[in-house]
C-alpha cells in the first residue's frame, strides 16, 4: 500500500485520544522476579506514580483484547505488570518482562513525545540490557467528534472518506447504519498496519449527553529482529510520518479544515 504524500500539519483541536509507543524484546525473567527499584528512582521525579499489579484487566476484559487487538501484546493474568504514572496521569510508562511501552492522552508534538521516551528507553536499556528488540510498534487513535468541531449538521460521509468506509456513501445503507467496526490488516512500504475504525457512542461528562463519534486507530508495526541502536527511532520516525499520511488519507477536506490545521515549521523538525 502505498500512501499519497501530504504536508505535515499539527491541529489546533487535536482529534488524537491516545498515543502508544512500544518495544517488545525476549524475556527478562529478572523483571517478573524483581521490584524496578533502580529504574523507578531514575524516573520517579516525571512519573512518580508508581503501581504494581499481576491482573491489571478483569480475566473478560483481558480476553476481550485480545481478541479483538492481538497485536497488543497484553501480559498474561499471572505476569507483573509495573506502571509508572505522571502527577497528571497523562503520561504513563508500562513495563513487564517483555516489553516497555510510553503512553500519552497529552500528546502534542511527536518529536516532544519520543524524546520522553528515548529518555526512559536509555535507563531502561542501562539497567536490563535486553538483548535486542522483537517487535517495534506505533501506535495513534483519534477520535471525531462532530459537536466539538462545530460540523453536528454534517454526515459521516462528508468527514471520513470514500476509501475506508463505503458504507457511508451508500444512500439506502448510510441513514440505517447505528454502528460499526471493521479492522483491516495493511502492509506498507515500511511496515504492516493494523488499522481498526468504529462508531462508538461517546457521553459528555458534564451534561451527560450521548453522540456517535467515529474512532481511526492505527497501529504501525515490525516484527523484524531491531538491535538497540539508531535503527529503531529512526523507524518508528518513518512510522509517524506513515500515520499523518494515513490519517489526512481518511478525512476529507471539510473535518482537515475544521480541525484547523497549522503547518509545521521546519526549523523546528
Amino acid at each position: 500500500m502505498h500512501l499519497p504524500e501530504s504536508s505535515h500539519v499539527i491541529y489546533k483541536r487535536n482529534p488524537l485520544i491516545r498515543v502508544a509507543c512500544q518495544l517488545r524484546f525476549p524475556p527478562i525473567l529478572k523483571i517478573s522476579h524483581q521490584e524496578p527499584v533502580e529504574f523507578q528512582d531514575e524516573i520517579r521525579f516525571k512519573y512518580p506514580l508508581f503501581e504494581a499489579t499481576r491482573q491489571p484487566f478483569s480475566v473478560e476484559v483481558h480476553q476481550a483484547i485480545q481478541q479483538a487487538m492481538p497485536q497488543v501484546g497484553l501480559p498474561t493474568l499471572s505476569e507483573v505488570w509495573y506502571s509508572f504514572h505522571s502527577e497528571d496521569k497523562k503520561w504513563q510508562i508500562l513495563v513487564t518482562k517483555e516489553f516497555i511501552t510510553l503512553m500519552s492522552s497529552a500528546y502534542d508534538r511527536y518529536e516532544l513525545f519520543i524524546q520522553r521516551f528515548r529518555e526512559v528507553v536509555e535507563i531502561f536499556e542501562r539497567i536490563y540490557q535486553p538483548s535486542f528488540y522483537t517487535r517495534v510498534g506505533l501506535q495513534y487513535q483519534n477520535l471525531i467528534i462532530r459537536s466539538q468541531l462545530g460540523l453536528k449538521d454534517k454526515k459521516w460521509a462528508d468527514l471520513i472518506t470514500n476509501q475506508i468506509a463505503s458504507e457511508l456513501y451508500n444512500p439506502e445503507l448510510e441513514p440505517l447504519v447505528q454502528s460499526m467496526q471493521k479492522s483491516l490488516l495493511l502492509q506498507t512500504d515500511i511496515c504492516q498496519v493494523t488499522f481498526n475504525q468504529a462508531l462508538v457512542m461517546v457521553t459528555e461528562a458534564e451534561a451527560g449527553n450521548s453522540e456517535p463519534a467515529y474512532l481511526l486507530d492505527a497501529d504501525f508495526y515490525t516484527e523484524e529482529k531491531l538491535a538497540r541502536d539508531e535503527n529503531v527511532w529512526n523507524i518508528l520516525s518513518q512510522f509517524n510520518k506513515s500515520a499523518w499520511k494515513l490519517f489526512r488519507w481518511s478525512i476529507t477536506e471539510t473535518l482537515h479544515n475544521a480541525l484547523q490545521p497549522q503547518l509545521i515549521d521546519k526549523t523546528e523538525e
